[in-house]
């Protein structure tokens, strides 16, 4: 059997998380219709070859984002709900140097630009890095990893991650390296998939032409992970929200077959973490300092 769920399976769990958001509340009727639909659905399920169809095909970071880079600027179903308040706190920032981390084709490079900021945009995919450089050739961008930036110690004056994290196992390592690159007082800007949706299916999702998809699995953080992980290395938090998903952003595999069920299960919750650190003026801990040294090893420009 193949890895991926089926279209079957994943509308069926939509229908279910639908009937347990109102299990308690007065929309017997919705519940009414959703239980019948499960029903239905469960009867075609087994009959029509359409629903065993996968909901996409599973590509690694690499890959993934080479076949993503094409199309990535086309708005993506989060962009709606995260970008306010990360704009929010991005135009609070006084004219600096920031770095924009995994800046893939520079959304955001281009927005700090715009502001007056000298920007360094890194990323992982030398394919999201072509497409920035044509955009914004007075921006420096550089090939790295999250967990090794090719910046240099207390370099920049703030730093920028937007739906990035979740592609990292451990946020340790990834924080040291924003600790590190920053000055004392410098701001650390982060947006990133909301743990619940991520516990809830929710993946990074992209088009292969025609009606295909592909995805890459997402990391589940809590927000306990990212204070602490951000606590260990100087980073203090100052602020967080964490907008909801709207009817127009919980696009998902369902939303057209079951309308109804997809807006009763998505709308409403949180879509997106957006915080907002500091990094203070102290050293962090002596333990933090030598994992800090440990997890990033060697670094280019460093």
């Amino acid at each position: 059997m193949p890895n991926e769920p089926t279209l079957g399976q994943y509308v069926i769990g939509v229908e279910g998380l639908a009937l347990l958001r109102t299990a308690f509340t007065d929309d017997a009727a919705g519940r009414a219709a959703r239980t019948r639909e499960v029903r239905e659905l469960s009867e075609q399920v087994d009959g029509e070859p359409s629903w065993a169809a996968p909901l996409g095909t599973e590509f690694d970071l690499t890959d993934g984002y080479r076949r993503w880079s094409a199309t990535y600027d086309r708005p993506l179903r989060l962009f709606s709900v995260e970008e306010p308040p990360m704009m929010a706190l991005i135009d609070g920032l006084e004219p600096g140097t920031v770095l924009d981390a995994a800046c893939g084709t520079g959304r955001y490079s281009g927005h700090l630009a715009d502001r007056g900021h000298h920007v360094i945009g890194v990323d992982q995919s030398e394919d999201m890095l072509a497409i920035a450089r044509g955009k914004l050739p007075q921006a420096e961008f550089r090939r790295g990893d999250l967990r090794s930036l090719p910046v240099a110690d207390q370099s920049v004056d703030a730093v920028v991650c937007a739906l990035a994290l979740v592609h990292v196992s451990d946020l340790t390592a990834a924080m040291a390296e924003f600790g590190r690159v920053l000055r004392p007082g410098g701001r650390l800007i982060v947006s990133d998939v909301h743990p619940f949706l991520v516990l809830l299916g929710w993946q990074a999702q992209f088009p292969l032409g025609d009606e295909h998809r592909g995805f890459m699995r997402l990391h589940c953080h809590l927000a306990s992970d990212y204070v602490t992980a951000a606590g260990r290395h100087g980073l203090a938090l100052r602020t967080l929200s964490e907008p909801p998903l709207t009817e127009a952003s919980a696009l998902t595999a369902a939303a057209e077959i079951v309308p109804e069920a997809n807006r009763d299960a998505f709308v409403g919750l949180p879509a997106v973490f957006v915080w907002g650190f500091e990094r203070t003026a102290g050293e962090p801990r002596t333990e933090a300092r030598a994992e800090r040294r440990a997890a990033t090893g060697i670094r280019e420009g460093g």
